[in-house]
């Protein structure tokens, strides 16, 4: 009989897919409303209809990635340059 386990490090990927998918998800939708090239109306917009989609996508990647790490440095990734572009979008303006 094989005992092979579906994927290994069972805590990390729970912390990984329940609380950094939705960190790194929170941080996009402000991101995306910076570089989207739409209407101001249709800026907010997409972002918000695509936030359960992109969450849901990291979710499950958390657990499908074959090394726990992989989903770490791609969530970590993500955050990083949709914060800075949020960053950049808030000191534009100022001079």
């Amino acid at each position: 009989m094989n005992n092979k386990k579906t994927f290994n490090a069972t805590r990390r990927r729970h912390l990984l897919a329940c609380v950094m998918a939705l960190i790194t998800a929170v941080i996009i939708i402000p991101g995306m409303t910076t570089y989207l090239p739409f209407e101001m109306s249709e800026q907010i917009l997409l972002p918000i209809l695509l936030f359960p989609i992109i969450w849901t996508a990291l979710f499950i990647y958390a657990y499908l990635a074959e090394k726990v790490w992989q989903p770490f440095i791609v969530m970590g990734l993500l955050c990083a340059t949709h914060g800075l572009f949020s960053f950049w979008a808030l000191t534009q303006g100022q001079g």
